[in-house]
């Protein structure tokens, strides 16, 4: 495992102890908001596919299992919704101390109510980069530590070093605590970006953020992969 005593002198991924969201550029932004339903992706939009199932029988049915569960319980009452808003003013006023703490709040509340122990959460600046073979790039936008139990997430855009927006910032926290899920409360020993996680992911930030979820459809891709139907999901068919 790799300690996380230096973010800067961290990888940016280290599979499967850190569990990341990390997109390529340079539609990394959009394409976090869209994993959620947020936007509505453009024609040239990288659409990240889901992971491929595990090839050692003792992780398949616990990835197997991840994929099919594809509900989340929620809340009936507004209580992440308020934490959700407390995040979002506190990006207005980029004091990072404010974010972390409203960030806390929301991960401490959503963690009492799934009954897990509460996770850690750092938040730093500028979005890592990885350059990769190709001439592609990829924006780290958060990651997961189930050894520590600690998040970390990004305020601020790789290039621009600007403060992230909102719908971003707070997909990337729904997504880091639904992998501290996979490990606290659904035990299952791994996490993967299933067609299941993606839909708990939603329904989490759907719900705090008070807006509709849409039905993802899925489309096959080789290797036993998926990935989002955007057209299909978009006119809600």
């Amino acid at each position: 495992m790799v300690p996380h005593n230096d973010p800067a002198k961290q990888p940016a991924h280290v599979a499967p102890v850190l569990a990341g969201f990390e997109i390529p550029t340079p539609h990394g932004p959009a394409l976090a908001s869209s994993l959620l339903g947020l936007t509505r992706p453009t024609e040239n939009m990288v659409t990240v596919p889901t992971d491929g199932p595990p090839r050692k029988p003792a992780l398949l049915a616990a990835f197997l299992e991840s994929d099919r569960t594809i509900t989340l319980d929620i809340p009936r009452d507004n209580r992440l919704e308020a934490a959700a808003k407390l995040i979002e003013s506190s990006l207005v006023g980029e004091a990072t101390k404010s974010i972390r703490l409203a960030c806390a709040l929301f991960l401490n509340i959503a963690a009492d109510f799934y009954q897990v122990g509460r996770p850690d959460v750092r938040v730093l600046a500028a979005r890592p980069i990885r350059s990769r073979e190709g001439g592609w790039a990829t924006e780290l936008f958060g990651d997961y530590d189930p050894e520590t139990k600690l998040i970390r997430v990004w305020m601020r855009t790789a290039m621009r070093k600007q403060i992230t927006s909102f719908g971003t910032f707070f997909s990337t926290v729904c997504h880091e605590f639904c992998h501290h899920l996979d490990y606290q409360r659904f035990r299952y020993g791994e996490s993967w970006h299933t067609r299941g996680f993606y839909e708990r992911t939603a329904a989490l930030y759907h719900h705090a953020r008070g807006t509709p979820a849409k039905r993802l459809v899925w489309l096959r891709m080789s290797g036993r992969r998926w990935r989002i139907d955007w057209a299909r999901t978009n006119r809600g068919s």
